[in-house]
């Protein structure tokens, strides 16, 4: 039998991601002034923004995550394949917001006539194409499906790395991803008191992340990106923040605005009004809200502003990562 609890948190999480794309959609790319002047402080799903999305429309984040939970609810044990077949399936949809990264792994992935198990190829060419830049945020955006689905922490970290490795081969997106990851499973498996509890979780996948990155095989390679990410310690002060497309700096605004607010709601709503790669930080922020908080959490009036397709799509995600985790050691 599902605990209640497990099933409520896991729902929360993939709809705290796609409440809080839509949510902060309306604000990406603008800064905190061009926000105060126009909205005050945004707390409503209203659409717009530089896509003039619909209310309750939203962006590659949510698009990605449900082709990663899709992934890995199909073949949870090799979950890359199905990945990339669900990834090329959104392409196909000619969205207008496919990220530069994950755009030049799409086309390396097409034009080297890759597998869905060379993936990984496609990111370091992409890789190679862009300079040797790509560690964006594009794959800490979709990862939550990864913490979500498998109870074992070392499967945690190898499956957070190898599906961000199959657009951005930069080490650091790949930790990134398995802090993200690592912290949200404690999350899902700890209490709901706030405070302490919090800081000795964020404390622990750190942990988590350095041991596993020197204990597994293959992963002695990135020592040298993990010497580069800083050591996150609250509460973070606000002087830290910057809402760029980074991954870590993506990060440290979702932990920062998970950790000092009080409720679902105030935690996204400061997310977004960073600004910057607003609906990014929204969606990780969501998830990480959703997962603690429970679904129950999420405002009815932000959950009233999706379509019943986009529940069902939601509700399968949900469905598929119980799954597996009914199955997961």
């Amino acid at each position: 039998m599902r605990p209640r609890g497990i099933e409520e948190r896991i729902r929360g999480g993939i709809y705290g991601v796609a409440i809080g794309d839509a949510l902060g959609a309306t604000l990406e790319y603008l800064d905190r002034n061009e926000i105060g002047r126009k909205y005050g402080q945004l707390r409503d799903i209203v659409g717009g923004g530089w896509l003039s999305l619909k209310p309750g429309s939203w962006t590659d984040d949510t698009e990605m995550t449900l082709a990663v939970a899709e992934g890995i609810a199909e073949s949870p044990d090799d979950p890359v394949p199905r990945i990339g077949a669900a990834f090329i399936r959104w392409k196909s949809t000619n969205p207008p917001d496919i990220g530069p990264t994950i755009r030049a792994a799409f086309h390396a992935w097409e034009q080297g006539g890759l597998s869905h198990r060379e993936w990984h190829l496609a990111a370091e060419r992409a890789h190679e194409m862009l300079g040797g830049r790509s560690a964006g945020n594009g794959a800490l955006m979709r990862t939550l499906p990864v913490s979500l689905a498998y109870a074992d922490p070392r499967t945690v970290f190898r499956r957070a790395v190898e599906i961000a490795r199959m657009t951005h081969w930069d080490p650091i997106a790949g930790l990134s991803c398995a802090l993200y990851c690592l912290f949200a499973r404690e999350l899902l498996e700890g209490t709901r008191e706030k405070s302490m509890g919090i800081g000795l979780g964020l404390g622990a996948a750190f942990q988590r992340a350095k041991d596993l990155m020197s204990s597994l095989e293959g992963f002695r390679e990135f020592e040298p990106a993990w010497r580069s990410v800083p050591e996150i310690r609250l509460p973070i002060s606000v002087s830290a923040l910057n809402p760029t497309g980074y991954a870590v700096n993506s990060l440290i605004c979702a932990l920062w605005a998970f950790t000092e607010h009080k409720s679902f709601e105030d935690a996204v709503v400061a997310a977004v009004n960073l600004g910057g790669d607003a609906d990014t930080i929204g969606a990780i922020t969501g998830g990480l809200a959703g997962v603690h908080w429970g679904y129950g959490s999420i405002p009815t009036r932000w959950i009233g502003k999706l379509t019943a397709d986009q529940r069902a799509r939601l509700d399968s995600a949900v469905q598929g990562i119980l799954r597996v985790r009914e199955g997961s050691t």
